[in-house]
């Protein structure tokens, strides 16, 4: 039976259990009291990435201020797969879907990338967060990603752990079937896709990407995707075959 929604799921620092009261900041009280319209003894679920998933029920409902009363658990904290979502940034929006859907899909960590070929606007790294965690509350999953601030692709590369396995998406690659490589993969624990800008990676950067070890390259099938549709396209692919799907 599938567990019931409720209308309020908020994402917390403060510890969480039984009896614990947990005051909401000035923004998550405004939108309890004001935009949600909640009132006293109503209930919500809180989570903050380290206690489960907590219900709550509401003491003080304030514009300003709100006061949860913590009466059960809903859900144990659990393990999620440790997959990094590299992209080169494009337009505002877009960016914001990729980090959106990266999050709704299940990437642990997603890492903005500067290509020869990214022309995006400026990265706000604190509104792509904030993109982050509203989409972790949406999307019922029990932590927020980190996006990080946007780095050199080669800086980026460099820093990963040298066993993490990289999913390389390369649009002008023909070839063996991505599920085919995927397969061949199961039973690594730590992954990152990396997929490219408007325009697509250099030559100079497809031979620097195709040199890391624990490189594997794949093809997003027949048709160019735009930059957002191949970051969900891989990321769907890698869950379905080597994550918690």
């Amino acid at each position: 039976m599938a567990q019931k929604q409720y209308s309020v799921r908020l994402f917390v620092s403060s510890d969480l259990g039984k009896d614990l009261g947990v005051v909401l900041d000035k923004a998550q009280s405004h939108y309890v009291a004001t935009v949600m319209r909640q009132q006293k003894d109503d209930k919500v679920a809180l989570f903050n990435g380290r206690d489960g998933e907590w219900i709550g029920v509401l003491q003080e409902v304030h514009k300003n201020h709100c006061l949860v009363h913590l009466v059960e658990q809903r859900r144990p904290q659990t393990p999620e797969p440790d997959i990094y979502m590299l992209f080169a940034p494009v337009k505002k929006a877009q960016t914001n879907m990729i980090v959106q859907k990266a999050t709704e899909l299940g990437a642990a960590k997603i890492m903005p990338v500067q290509t020869v070929r990214t022309h995006g606007e400026r990265i706000r790294n604190d509104k792509l967060n904030l993109q982050a965690l509203e989409a972790a509350e949406q999307c019922q999953r029990l932590n927020v990603p980190l996006v990080e601030e946007i780095q050199k692709l080669e800086t980026t590369l460099l820093a990963l752990e040298p066993d993490r396995i990289l999913i390389f998406c390369n649009e002008n690659l023909t070839g063996e079937h991505p599920l085919e490589v995927l397969n061949g993969l199961k039973g690594a624990s730590k992954w990152a896709v990396l997929t490219g800008p408007e325009g697509g990676f250099t030559d100079e950067e497809c031979a620097f990407i195709e040199s890391r070890e624990n490189t594997h390259t794949i093809s997003l099938g027949p048709r160019l995707l735009r930059a957002e549709t191949a970051a969900i396209a891989s990321l769907t692919l890698l869950q379905a075959t080597c994550g918690d799907w």
